[in-house]
C-alpha cells in the first residue's frame, strides 16, 4: 500500500486523495493518531492568520508533490473510524470529502460521484436525473448524457491517487437545451405512449 504524507502536519498519512481541475480538495483518506488528525481539522477551521491551513502539499515517496487547496471547509464532511490496538497503537482513519458526494445541491443542479479506481465507472444517470429540474425519461439516457458531456456539464475528476469521480453541474440553460432536444426530436416519447 502506498502512503503519502501531508506537508502541514507530522504523523498524518494519506492512502487516497482526489482534487478537481483547480486543485480544490474533493476527497482525502487520512491515517494517524487521533491527536494529529484533530490538529489538522482544527487548523483547517482556523483563519490563515491564526496558523490555519488553506492549502498544503501531498508528498509522495519519489519526491512528487500534489498541491491541494481548501477554500471553504464548510463544504466538507468528515467521517472517522478507529482501529483496534495495532502494533502502532490505536490508529484513526479519517475521510474528508466534498458534501456534494452525499447530498446533491438540487437548487444549483450539482452533484458528485466518488469511486475507487479499481471499481469501474459508476452509473451517472441516477445523479443526473436527481439534479435535473425537469423530468427525464430513462430511454433518453444515452443521448442526454452525451449532450451533458458535450456541454461539459459532467466533468471527470482524476487528479489524485486511488479515487476518481464525476462532478455534475447542469447549466442554467438546462430548460432551453431540453426544449431544443425535444423540438429536434432527439428526445422523444416512447412509441407506445
Amino acid at each position: 500500500m502506498s502512503l503519502f504524507k501531508i506537508s502541514a502536519i507530522d504523523g498524518v498519512y494519506i492512502d487516497a486523495f482526489l482534487t478537481d481541475e483547480s486543485n480544490r480538495l474533493v476527497f482525502l483518506s487520512l491515517w494517524g493518531r487521533d491527536t494529529a488528525l484533530q490538529e489538522l481539522i482544527a487548523r483547517l477551521q482556523l483563519p490563515k492568520s491564526d496558523n490555519g491551513i488553506r492549502d498544503f502539499h501531498i508528498l509522495g515517496h519519489n519526491g512528487e508533490r500534489h498541491f491541494v487547496t481548501v477554500p471553504n471547509v464548510d463544504d466538507l464532511e468528515k467521517n472517522t473510524f478507529k482501529t483496534g490496538n495495532t502494533i502502532f497503537g490505536v490508529l484513526t482513519q479519517m475521510w474528508i470529502y466534498d458534501r456534494l458526494a452525499t447530498k446533491a445541491d438540487l437548487t444549483n443542479h450539482r452533484g458528485l460521484i466518488l469511486y475507487h479506481q479499481d471499481d469501474g465507472r459508476p452509473d451517472l444517470w441516477p445523479l443526473v436525473k436527481t439534479v435535473c429540474p425537469l423530468p427525464l425519461l430513462d430511454h433518453w439516457r444515452e443521448v442526454f448524457l452525451a449532450r451533458c458531456f458535450e456541454k461539459q456539464w459532467i466533468k471527470f475528476l482524476e487528479n489524485g491517487f486511488g479515487m476518481s469521480g464525476f462532478y455534475v453541474h447542469l447549466g442554467d440553460d438546462i430548460e432551453a437545451v431540453v426544449t431544443e432536444m425535444i423540438h429536434n426530436q432527439q428526445l422523444q416519447l416512447p412509441e407506445n405512449a
